[in-house]
């Protein structure tokens, strides 16, 4: 009985131990087909079969206590930490995939996007290489050079053409708008200036006013002529007694018209017949260039040189940025219009009284003439001085200008010219 009982719990044993070596072999031909490749990535196990039996050694990668692959799970393969281990077979013991093969694959026990960021200086994929030094970046990336000291502003991304800039945009990789310029500039049109009028004349004077004087009552026969000032009262004499007076002048004098603007002056804006637009503040974190930084390659209608920028007309400095482009920033206007003008006013006019008397006060024998060209007879003077005066008066004159005449507008004409002016100097890689 006693050797029957050992026997049977011999038997059990061996029983249980085949069946453990017939799940080990079952967990091993599955590493084999999943974790196989974990094998192959961490370099130390032969085939997919030892890969499976790593698991169970000392240092398996499994979430229980009992040292078997995978053992959260019924098998290394569906582990949800992957099975294998970190132990001989190298294969993943982190993995966040859920079979041995997939984070095998990774032979470093991490996870990973397994999309490389160009720009950070991180070698997201876990392939040795980071940025502009991956292969996945040489078509979209390449290597800017530094930008040397001495005031220069980059790295730059830059368009130059005709008609209206592209805008900068991040999706191109240097969002902002640095500098503006270009070459050649001309009118878009011909400059128009208002037209001119010109208003009624002001300030108009009636300073004068002519009188002639006659031996006939008639006024015929000239007896000489005397002008008088306006406002006092002016005393004369004379050789004879005249008989006649004939108003024969009242000029008017002095005055101007102020003149009028029709309209603004237009001055049409400059056109640029070449532009140019630089565009900057690339992210400058990526690596894999050395000293340079891993930006955006530009594409059309960008021109696939990189730049550096200074205002002034400069000399490129030494180095990659050698190709040197002058661009101007301003635009010098001395565009301008001149004032409209009027000429003196024509045609003026006075109009008002003419009076004379026999005594030398204004106050005698008044005899009044009331419009130019006037006769009319005198009183004698009853009182004339002695030899060789023969006849003492007086005369006033008052008037004022009449609304009468013109101006003739002088017109405004244009002056000045545009040219382009603040120089800056562009210094590019070769294309």
């Amino acid at each position: 009985m006693a050797g029957a009982k050992y026997r049977a719990i011999a038997t059990v044993w061996l029983l249980t131990a085949a069946v453990a070596c017939g799940r080990s072999e079952v967990d091993g031909d599955e590493i084999s087909e999943n974790g196989g490749a974990g094998s192959r990535a961490g370099g130390s196990s032969t085939s997919g079969r030892s890969g499976g039996v790593s698991g169970s050694s000392a240092v398996a990668g499994s979430a229980n206590s009992s040292g078997v692959a995978g053992g959260a799970n019924s098998s290394g393969g569906s582990a949800a930490n992957g099975s294998g281990g970190t132990g001989a077979s190298g294969s993943a013991g982190t993995g966040a995939s859920s079979s041995g093969g997939a984070s095998g694959q990774l032979g470093n026990g991490g996870a990973s996007s397994g999309i490389e960021n160009c720009t950070n200086g991180i070698d997201d994929d876990r392939d040795g290489n980071i940025d502009c030094a991956d292969t996945d970046c040489i078509v979209g990336y390449s290597c800017a050079p530094p930008t040397p000291g001495g005031g220069w502003v980059g790295p730059l991304s830059h368009w130059y053409g005709s008609g209206s800039p592209p805008a900068c945009t991040t999706a191109n990789g240097f969002p902002t708008e640095v500098t503006n310029g270009g070459t050649e500039i001309s009118e878009t049109a011909s400059s128009v200036c208002p037209s001119c009028t010109c208003g009624q004349p002001q300030g108009v004077a009636c300073e004068v006013a002519t009188a002639t004087f006659s031996s006939g009552r008639i006024c015929s026969g000239s007896n000489g002529s005397i002008t008088f000032v306006q406002g006092p009262c002016s005393a004369f004499v004379s050789t004879s007694d005249p008989t006649g007076v004939r108003w024969e002048s009242a000029p008017a004098t002095g005055g101007v018209c102020i003149p009028k603007a029709g309209a603004s002056a237009v001055f049409p804006p400059p056109r640029w017949e070449t532009r140019m637009r630089a565009c900057g503040d690339p992210p400058l974190e990526g690596g894999g260039c050395g000293a340079g930084s891993c930006v955006a390659r530009q594409k059309a209608p960008f021109s696939k040189q990189l730049c550096i920028y200074q205002r002034g007309n400069l000399a490129c400095p030494a180095g990659p940025y050698k190709n040197r482009y002058l661009y101007l920033t301003g635009v010098d206007d001395t565009r301008a219009c001149s004032d409209c003008a009027c000429t003196p006013p024509m045609a003026t006019s006075c109009s008002g009284n003419l009076k004379l008397y026999t005594d030398r006060d204004c106050t005698v024998d008044e005899t009044a003439l009331s419009s130019v060209f006037e006769c009319s007879a005198l009183e004698p003077d009853p009182t004339p001085p002695p030899a060789p005066y023969v006849s003492l008066r007086s005369v006033r004159y008052t008037a004022t200008a009449d609304d009468a005449g013109y101006c003739t507008p002088q017109p405004s004409t244009a002056s000045g010219s545009i040219s382009p002016s603040d120089p800056i100097t562009l210094c590019c890689t070769s294309p």
